[in-house]
């Protein structure tokens, strides 16, 4: 038999080639590295503890027990640390902390915004539910919240927002859905003093995320000082409105809507309205790796975070706070975000009317 050299190369290569497809990839390490969560705000705030509960048990759980630091880039509503976010490597070594002002940011922030949250590979979005209330001074106490939101709708009313384009105007939304139209926007409160405003009476509407409610808010409730009478709701896999998972008792401002009008909400509001809600509850908080990250390095990532999640140490730090609500991986998460910031070009303009002529003010 003859031997055929240029035959057996081209074997022995395509051989080589078949074994390196066949064999398993290494699997990742992150021994000896260094691992930045960038977080987009200043130190103390919710995306701080979000990054800072989350830091000690993703060193302990990603392959190798990296390193982690916490590193602040505040500026601008998130915007100065999500553009650098935006040009950084998909290395795996460096991922950041967003919230609902980022989402919001990347809506209303102009030309300052200079990144897109959707070319970004989401770890897992922690959602967090929100919940309406008043003051004891509207006289709702024990009516239905159908009957509350029809006394509601009569009164004026004044709201703490800290910008016109802050994250609270997914309340702002959900009253103007409801009918509760006569409100008056008062700038500049942050989370703290916007309650001990509606403690004292100088605002009389509020919205809370849930940690918040559960541990400052319902205190107030329980006395009669405050009144809640509703929740924004929870979105399921098919964009179904469901009742909020930490107040499965409490209804939502789409069941509200649905018995007071007959039908289910339609048109620019409600669209608004869902897209306000997947930012402000369903991407509450979120981790997220850089554009160009591999599906790899994601779900190692991702594994990590499952694993922090059922770490016992992990539930104990964060006061069980993680387990109240579905924290959203994969194609789950992609769509939430997808859901918050995709808009055709007449939703957007009238998305900017509509916050014009609620907020006074011009964008």
């Amino acid at each position: 038999m003859m031997f055929n050299r240029k035959s057996f190369l081209r074997s022995s290569v395509a051989a080589v080639l078949l074994g390196l497809a066949a064999a398993p990839a290494m699997a990742l390490d992150f021994a000896g590295k260094k691992i930045t969560i960038m977080v987009p705000f200043k130190e103390g705030g919710g995306s701080d503890g979000y990054a800072r509960t989350l830091q000690p048990f993703l060193s302990k759980h990603l392959p190798g027990n990296p390193r982690i630091i916490v590193k602040n880039v505040p500026g601008g509503g998130s915007i100065k640390g999500a553009n650098k976010f935006q040009m950084t490597e998909g290395d795996g070594l460096t991922a950041m902390v967003a919230s609902t002002s980022t989402f919001t940011s990347s809506i209303f922030g102009g030309d300052k915004a200079r990144y897109d949250m959707t070319s970004w590979e989401p770890v897992v979005l922690s959602p967090q539910g929100s919940i309406l209330f008043t003051t004891s001074k509207a006289g709702i106490g024990g009516m239905s919240p159908a009957g509350a939101v029809e006394k509601l709708r009569a009164a004026s009313h004044k709201f703490g927002i800290k910008s016109p384009t802050g994250s609270e105007l997914r309340a702002v939304a959900a009253f103007n859905l409801l009918g509760i139209e006569n409100i008056e926007p008062v700038f500049g409160l942050g989370a703290g003093a916007r309650r001990q405003a509606m403690i004292r009476g100088e605002l009389d509407l509020g919205v809370e995320p849930f940690s918040a409610f559960k541990r400052k808010v319902a205190p107030y409730t329980e006395s009669g000082e405050l009144t809640a009478f509703a929740t924004l709701g929870f979105f399921d896999d098919f964009d179904n409105v469901i009742r909020d998972p930490g107040l499965p008792n409490m209804k939502t401002v789409y069941e509200i809507y649905r018995e007071l009008n007959g039908r289910a909400p339609e048109g620019q509001l409600w669209e608004a309205y869902r897209r306000l809600v997947y930012m402000g509850v369903m991407t509450s908080k979120s981790l997220f790796l850089p554009q160009g990250t591999s599906p790899e390095i994601v779900k190692v990532w991702s594994d990590a975070v499952k694993k922090t999640l059922s770490d016992p140490k992990f539930i104990e730090a964060s006061g069980g706070d993680f387990s109240v609500y579905p924290q959203l991986f994969g194609n789950s998460a992609k769509r939430s975000v997808l859901n918050a910031l995709t808009m055709s070009d007449t939703q957007r303009e009238w998305f900017f009317s509509w916050i014009e002529k609620t907020m006074k003010v011009p964008l």
